[in-house]
């Protein structure tokens, strides 16, 4: 019995350290497009709101791939039908779910702000309305990961690498740039234990990309370097620097304190996802009806309230199967949800202790 507590506990600490990172990432991601909403309504707000983002670019997205891709082993371990099962329940349906909802406010923006309406059927299968494309993407790679990490670790990874170098500068490139973050963490993911362990002995690997990552910006700043676009090979290596530093300071001990709401914001992070953009379309056009004063002392408020409003959600998923058919389809299946919910991106609802 003691020993199967210490397991549990076990089980936990490794979740926490990813949750913690995810809900870092999310964070980052609600913030982007609270920035970007807020600083087309607002013209006079301050850049530094928009410029920070900046920052965060080469972390954000990449990270979430990996982290996804860390669970890959254990869902594989469930078998071919209960894969996926959970895929579909937890990620296509929400992206379904939630295309027709932003197709909605497509259509409301169009007849308000005399913009083009989308395509439905085309975006739905082909090119997904905005912030969509992760949850897109996502599907999809779990649907290769599934196939492509019974190869060998090397085969997989440099095929994903190789793919990408032959598609970057192609229409694919968001595709084909993503793809080998989230084999990395498959690949990982079946080592676990020892990639954390690699990672809290590691500091000064963690020292070293830090001050690659400080160097390199200082030379983007003074015209010095030039990533040459968003997916090109540096901006892979510096998402790999990046989160690098990240993991090695979510594994600090003295770290866990600050960090126990970004475990939450983890656990939750597939609603927090979906929820806060169109939060962010509708909130500014309210507030230039409204706010009459300084945009940049309004807008650390609004970022916050877009946090609160998509925790919210979270916590009404948690709590009503009526609400959670807006994130997964697992009360129409008839799967037993467990007790207690922790959705990730990429997870499908899966349980930490498993």
């Amino acid at each position: 019995m003691a020993s199967g507590n210490v397991s549990k506990a076990s089980a936990r600490g490794r979740i926490r350290w990813m949750d913690a990172l995810r809900g870092l990432a999310i964070t980052m991601v609600v913030y982007l497009h609270s920035a970007d909403s807020m600083s087309l309504k607002f013209e006079d707000l301050d850049p530094i709101f928009t410029q920070i983002n900046g920052y965060f670019s080469p972390f954000r997205m990449p990270a979430l791939m990996l982290l996804s891709g860390l669970l890959v082993a254990g869902s594989m371990r469930k078998g071919a039908a209960k894969y996926f099962r959970g895929k579909l329940s937890g990620i296509l349906y929400p992206y379904v779910i939630w295309s027709i909802i932003c197709y909605g406010l497509f259509i409301y923006r169009a007849h308000f702000n005399g913009k083009p309406v989308v395509e439905f059927w085309h975006s739905l299968f082909f090119e997904p309305m905005a912030y969509l494309w992760f949850i897109y993407y996502i599907f999809f790679y779990y649907v290769i990961a599934f196939f492509v990490l019974r190869l060998h670790w090397s085969v997989s990874l440099l095929g994903s690498l190789a793919l990408y170098l032959v598609l970057k500068d192609t229409e694919f490139d968001r595709f084909m740039f993503h793809l080998p973050f989230f084999i990395l963490g498959g690949v990982l993911g079946y080592h676990l234990e020892a990639f954390k362990h690699f990672i809290e002995r590691t500091s000064w690997l963690a020292a070293l990309a830090l001050a690659g990552l400080v160097g390199w910006y200082v030379m983007a700043y003074h015209g010095m370097a030039a990533t040459g676009g968003a997916y090109q090979p540096i901006s892979m290596v510096l998402a790999l620097a990046m989160t690098l530093v990240l993991l090695r300071v979510v594994t600090f001990k003295w770290a866990a304190p600050v960090l126990r709401p970004f475990e939450w914001f983890g656990r939750n992070s597939l609603v927090l996802f979906l929820v806060h953009f169109p939060v962010t379309w509708v909130v500014p056009v309210i507030l230039t009806r409204v706010v009459h004063g300084d945009p940049d002392m309004v807008f650390p408020i609004y970022f916050l309230a877009v946090l609160a409003v998509s925790s919210l959600a979270a916590v009404m998923n948690n709590r009503s199967k009526l609400v959670s058919l807006l994130f997964t389809a697992n009360v129409l299946i008839g799967r037993r949800a467990p007790a207690r919910p922790e959705e990730r991106i990429g997870n499908a609802g899966v349980p930490a202790s498993k």
